[in-house]
């Protein structure tokens, strides 16, 4: 009898933040009839399938022991890096190309200097995030890059079928990088070098090559997704992504991701992402103010982190 009873607590508290996002959508359906509908869903998917891109490489980077806080601002300098390129008549394709290695470049700067150095990654792109935005903004004087092609909006906005082409190459790159991290060398050298340095390092894993190559990957898809959000808006915006990095950093710590490192799961930060999604959109459905969507969104973010620090310990 014990047993069981120790069984279901053990229950509740591990899939708790995903009980609540059933009691939520429950909620939601009972309090707006527009929210279970299509078109609703449909939108929710829609609107957190670019961050959700992001929150590929802000999951691996925790999993790893660190963490990025210029995501946000570095999407959007490869936003405006892209538009700009097009506006001056270049193929639509250099744009992107570009956009995707001025992310990745940053990346390795932010990953070489925070392995080299031994510097707390929290530090390095706390800086980071003002400098990447600042720049953006010196960049396109503070104004969006407009005057686009309308062939490039497409990339965004068409479908195949009933389904969007952003659902799609977030479910492709989900696919591609949850194989990565299970079934690949380099996917379990993440989880070593966040569990225990030491070890992996005794193992032969190489630490700053692996801290280094995380942050690569995470910029080049901050790349990825300033290019589908400025093909989505049709113009560079260097105020854009504002706060992902919040946002990002919530659906890894809600889908179960350890903040101290080496144990997460990229298929837990879809459903954080999405827990996050159905909450700024029910929130709007129900005309909650712009200013208490910011407190309760960061209650929550509070509770998610409280939760894992409780199942953290009552695993160990």
């Amino acid at each position: 009898m014990e047993t069981k009873s120790f069984d279901i607590k053990k229950f509740l508290m591990k899939y708790v933040m995903y009980l609540f996002l059933i009691l939520m959508c429950i909620v939601l359906t009972i309090a707006s009839d527009k929210f279970l509908t299509v078109t609703n869903l449909m939108t929710i998917i829609k609107q957190i399938s670019i961050q959700s891109i992001v929150a590929i490489g802000m999951t691996m980077i925790i999993i790893s022991g660190n963490i990025d806080l210029s995501v946000g601002s570095l999407v959007a300098l490869c936003s405006v890096s892209g538009a700009m390129i097009m506006n001056k008549g270049l193929p639509m394709i250099v744009a992107v190309i570009a956009s995707v290695i001025i992310g990745a470049l940053v990346g390795f700067i932010t990953g070489g200097v925070t392995a080299k150095l031994k510097l707390h990654s929290f530090l390095v792109t706390l800086s980071l995030m003002t400098a990447l935005r600042g720049l953006a903004q010196t960049m396109t004087n503070g104004r969006p890059v407009a005057g686009l092609p309308s062939a490039f909006g497409k990339i965004a906005s068409a479908s195949i079928g009933p389904v969007p082409l952003l659902v799609i190459y977030m479910i492709v790159l989900y696919a591609i990088f949850m194989y990565v991290m299970k079934y690949t060398a380099f996917g379990r050298s993440i989880y070593a070098v966040g569990s225990n340095q030491e070890s992996a390092r005794l193992s032969g894993i190489n630490i700053e090559m692996v801290k280094t190559m995380v942050f690569v990957i995470s910029g080049a898809l901050c790349g990825i997704a300033g290019v589908l959000l400025t093909a989505k808006v049709r113009s560079g915006d260097p105020t854009c992504a504002n706060a992902w990095e919040m946002d990002t950093i919530a659906g890894a710590i809600i889908g179960g991701t350890d903040m101290n490192g080496g144990e997460g799961k990229l298929g837990g930060t879809i459903i954080g992402l999405l827990f996050v999604g159905i909450l700024a959109n029910g929130m709007v459905l129900l005309g909650v103010s712009a200013y208490m969507q910011s407190v309760i969104k960061g209650l929550v973010i509070f509770m998610a982190v409280i939760i894992n620090s409780i199942q953290k310990r009552s695993q160990g």
